[in-house]
Parts: C-alpha cells; structure tokens; sequence
C-alpha cells in the first residue's frame, strides 16, 4: 500500500461508478518523476550543474567530436522555443561551457559546440547520474527492470495526449 491506494480507495468510496485505476498509474508516474527530479537536481548539484544545463551539455556530448549542434537542433531536441534556447546557451557561454560558431551549411544558423570544459564537467556529470539513476531503481530485480522499461516505452511512445 502507498499514498496513492488511500487516494484511489476514497474515490472508489465516493464514485464508485467510475473505473479510477487508470489515475493510480497516471499519479505514481507524476510523483516518480518529481522525485526523479529532485533526485537528479541534487546528485547534478555535486558537479555544479542544473539539470536543464546537464541536459545541453549532454545532448553535445553524445553527438560525439567536435560535441556540436546547430542552435535550433538543440532547442528541438530539449522541446524548447529558439529564444528560450539562445537564453540557455548564453547562460552556458557565460559559464564557458559552450562557444557559438557560424553554421556554415546555414548562413543565419548557429552551431553550438562544448568548450574543453564543457567536455570535462559533462563527463564527470554523466557518471553521477547514471549513479543517481541506479540509486534511484535499486529495490528493482534485473526482470523488474526490465519490464517497467518495456512498459514505460510503450506507453512513451502510445501517442500524443
């Protein structure tokens, strides 16, 4: 039993009419990732990042040498306006982590590529998330694992809603 059986008890209690099984699911996720979240702030906060900022430097890091994206790519990937993205890569400049360069392929374009530092401090960042992830699921068994990832890639990709 968790907080959320007490919830979906009083509404089973008060509407028993209605199939409520679908918001226990629904709710868990919302805590998890708000939990998940937390999490993750706290564990990015030991290498000095944010998670949004670990988010950029990821995203560059995983494109592999020269690590760079055109701007409007990264503003895509992250579901992010143009304007809230050049926010964030100012903020990031400021910190040295990334540089700008002229998009050669698009005059007006933009690529955004991680600085020698951006580089180190993603590294380190990426292995204390994958610690802070594993920390997160530890009471799950392998075939657990497993399973909720499976379910949880359906229902990703069951649809916009």
């Amino acid at each position: 039993m968790d907080i959320v059986d007490e919830l979906l008890f009083q509404w089973r209690e008060e509407r028993p009419d209605l199939d409520v099984s679908a918001l226990g699911i629904a709710i868990r996720i919302e805590m998890l990732a708000k939990k998940l979240n937390r999490h993750t702030s706290n564990s990015l906060a030991t290498v000095g990042l944010k998670n949004w900022e670990y988010d950029v430097l990821s995203a560059l890091r995983r494109q592999g040498q020269p690590y760079q994206l055109p701007s409007t790519e990264l503003a895509r990937n992250s579901l992010l306006s143009a304007g809230a993205m050049t926010t964030r890569i100012d903020q990031l400049e400021e910190k040295k982590l990334v540089k700008r360069r002229p998009d050669p392929a698009d005059r007006r374009g933009v690529l955004v590529e991680l600085s020698g530092k951006g580089v180190k401090i993603v590294d380190q960042a990426i292995e204390t998330r994958l610690d802070a992830a594993d920390e997160a699921i530890i009471s799950l068994n392998s075939a657990q694992r497993k399973s909720a990832e499976k379910s949880l890639r359906l229902l990703l990709n069951s649809g916009d809603f």
